[in-house]
């Protein structure tokens, strides 16, 4: 039996116990999931063994699972798995100058299709650092001024790859740019899942307003980034050797924390969309 817990002074996550990868998953248990997830935006789930097999059956589960455009870095088993890491002393470590992630944004906001999910298994775990940091963008929309929910309904956001990711980003060959052209996403989405609205821009990948001068466009974007990423709308993960967190990445952006010196490594799985609105556009 599945038992949701929410995180103690968290404004929202909560913990998923009765969970091992020694059992398969039900399609009852899934869905328990999907409703914590979308309900708790981040879920995490302890002292589970490395075991991608499992991984990417639970992924499946949720919806198609998409190949990261980094190809590189893709896990020998299925490229439906990405490998992330830093100071591992190998060929799977990144060469960037801050670790993956090192920046605020939403998986793949930069395709057609954005990400409905992120899962991310730790399988090593830096003492001096590492955390990862989630803003609940639903939240933030709910606080929204009802002046300033007005002047953003209708406003369509230009989404790139790298667009301020800095030296978090792992540049693309001309094969991957090819399939990474800008795409457009309503500033203001909807939840297929809760029906409740999200504010559906991140500092990583969100260009621009379309149809908006540039100041104005850059001026209304920097006070959207600036309201998500208040401290009343965040949470912190200090991660555990062998535990999977779950993102909703309609409703979240995160950003991995910099600054450490030990080995870190995660597995991830990115989980397609299923949006029947967006699929259908």
């Amino acid at each position: 039996m599945i038992e949701i817990t929410p995180l103690e002074n968290e404004a929202f996550g909560a913990v998923l116990s009765g969970v091992t990868t020694g059992q398969a998953l039900s399609a009852d248990d899934i869905e328990q999931i999907k409703d914590a997830l979308a309900e708790h935006t981040a879920v995490v789930i302890n002292d589970l063994d490395e075991d991608p097999a499992w991984l990417l059956t639970l992924g499946r589960g949720f919806g198609p699972l998409q190949p990261h455009i980094l190809d590189q870095y893709h896990h020998p088993m299925s490229s439906e798995m990405s490998i992330i890491t830093a100071n591992m002393g190998n060929q799977e470590s990144r060469t960037t100058a801050k670790p993956a992630g090192a920046f605020w944004h939403s998986d793949q906001s930069y395709l057609a299709h954005p990400s409905d999910a992120i899962m991310l298994y730790s399988t090593h775990v830096p003492t001096d650092g590492g955390d990862t940091m989630v803003a609940n963008t639903r939240l933030a929309y709910e606080a929204l001024s009802d002046d300033m929910k007005a002047r953003i309904d209708g406003l369509t956001g230009i989404h790139r790859y790298g667009y301020r990711g800095g030296g978090a980003i792992t540049n693309l060959n001309e094969e991957q740019k090819k399939k990474t052209p800008d795409v457009e996403h309503p500033v203001v989405r909807t939840h297929p899942r809760t029906g409740k609205k999200i504010l559906y821009v991140n500092p990583g990948f969100t260009m621009s307003i379309k149809g908006m001068p540039q100041d104005e466009s850059d001026a209304l974007l920097e006070e959207l980034f600036e309201h998500e990423l208040k401290p009343e709308f965040r949470y912190t993960h200090k991660w555990s050797p062998r535990q999977l967190i779950i993102l909703d990445n309609r409703q979240s952006m995160h950003c991995a924390v910099a600054g450490y010196s030990e080995p870190m490594r995660k597995l991830r799985m990115i989980v397609g969309c299923t949006d029947a609105e967006i699929l259908a556009a």
